[in-house]
């Protein structure tokens, strides 16, 4: 069945099936998340400190999820990769499988292509770490197959989250980004109110089924409050909006929080939510 609303589970985009029901929004441990929530840095750190833009896009790889409901995983590794660039400067890449299955077996639900949490996610970023890729590639053609390498699990565990944030609004957000702790996973009904346009998303309205994204920047666009846009990553293929990525306007974020359904938090490998000077360019490279 091909349809073209992406308020549906099956969303046909460019040639593939994309699943919107693998963010598992009706199993989220929303008070698990927060009992263990490091307190935002909202109010203690200042806009005169933060770097221009935070632009992930030149070492930033975007994948494709294809038909696996693991859209949760391919975030949950993007986070991981933003933490580690920002911890070593050094770019890698993470498998998004790994981060998939091992939330799953968390969740109970590893043995069926049926989805994960952001709260599970969370608990195997800072259980079991981030594998990477190569140690655990994608099978191709993409498929699921629910099996777990062994060599996997030692892989991981260097690369261990240490702690999380829940974001309750969009200060909160940029905070997090803005103080180099790392990146931002985000559990949202998708509908075709985050269809860019023209790379940007300007406002959200709630519905659809539930997807993941990563926030892992922000660009020199502001809005009326001189607040930045943030730069989204989807795991829909560069098909998707500009080359994957999507600016995403302060409001429209606002308006994700107001969902009850919304999750986003934070991941870092640092202990306590601490700013960290990030070398960025105070000119773009793309000027």
């Amino acid at each position: 069945m091909k349809t073209s609303d992406p308020s549906h589970p099956a969303l046909l985009f460019g040639e593939h099936f994309m699943n919107l029901f693998g963010w598992r929004d009706d199993l989220e441990e929303r008070l698990l998340l927060s009992a263990a929530s490091q307190a935002p840095l909202t109010r203690s750190f200042s806009v005169s400190d933060a770097p221009l833009e935070i632009d992930p896009r030149p070492w930033h790889r975007i994948e494709m999820q294809g038909s696996l409901g693991s859209c949760q995983g391919h975030a949950l590794s993007s986070v991981g990769e933003m933490a580690y660039h920002l911890a070593s400067g050094r770019v890698t890449q993470f498998s998004p499988l790994f981060a998939y299955y091992a939330t799953q077996q968390i969740d109970g639900l590893l043995g069926r292509d049926q989805g994960s949490t952001i709260q599970g996610g969370v608990q195997c970023a800072r259980q079991y770490g981030f594998c990477p890729l190569e140690v655990f590639p994608n099978p191709v053609p993409l498929r699921y197959t629910g099996v777990i390498p062994q060599a996997a699990w030692p892989a991981a565990a260097p690369f261990r989250i240490r702690s999380h944030t829940v974001c309750t609004s969009y200060d909160d957000v940029w905070s997090f980004l803005a103080a180099g702790q790392g990146g931002v996973v985000a559990g949202l009904g998708w509908n075709n109110s985050l269809t860019p346009r023209q790379g940007r998303i300007e406002s959200y309205r709630p519905g659809g089924g539930g997807h993941a994204v990563a926030f892992l920047g922000y660009s020199r666009r502001r809005d009326a409050r001189q607040r930045p846009y943030l730069w989204l990553a989807n795991s829909w293929s560069e098909e998707w909006g500009d080359d994957g990525w999507a600016e995403v306007a302060p409001q429209a974020v606002e308006s994700m929080l107001v969902d009850r359904r919304t999750v986003m938090v934070g991941l870092s490998d640092l202990s306590l939510p601490t700013p960290r000077p990030i070398p960025w360019r105070e000119k773009s490279i793309f000027e």
